[in-house]
């Protein structure tokens, strides 16, 4: 049996928790859709999808260099930061509590928009 849930996702690089406990080795579906838009310096508006600005890498400003800028990322308890993007699968390697954000830079504070995940939590 699974549980099914959809939160909204603000778009800023604070944590979000997603009031979800994930266990080691349990199957977990994030599918995320909608759209918002990173602060962009010089300003200017550009809006993305889960998976963020296509072709425009983050640095190490950001919370996941080396990720699309507004792409959505998360973390499971302390775990390292991994990309989420609009659909992912997977066996979890780290318990704890689900978080999710926008892989910005900490520091920018003028972001727009929303996006729905919709998680899927599997049975051990």
């Amino acid at each position: 049996m699974a549980f099914t849930i959809t939160k909204q996702v603000r778009p800023n690089a604070v944590w979000q928790e997603m009031y979800l406990q994930i266990r080691k080795d349990q199957r977990v579906i994030i599918a995320a859709e909608g759209l918002w838009s990173p602060e962009s310096r010089p300003l200017t508006i550009i809006w993305c999808g889960p998976d963020g600005i296509e072709g425009k890498l983050a640095n190490e400003d950001y919370r996941l260099p080396g990720t699309n800028v507004g792409a959505l990322i998360g973390k499971i308890g302390d775990s390292p930061i991994l990309t989420v993007g609009n659909y992912w699968d997977f066996y979890s390697p780290y318990a704890g509590p689900l978080f999710l954000c926008m892989n910005e830079n900490p520091d920018y504070h003028s972001q727009a928009g929303l996006l729905h995940a919709q998680m899927i939590l599997f049975d051990l």
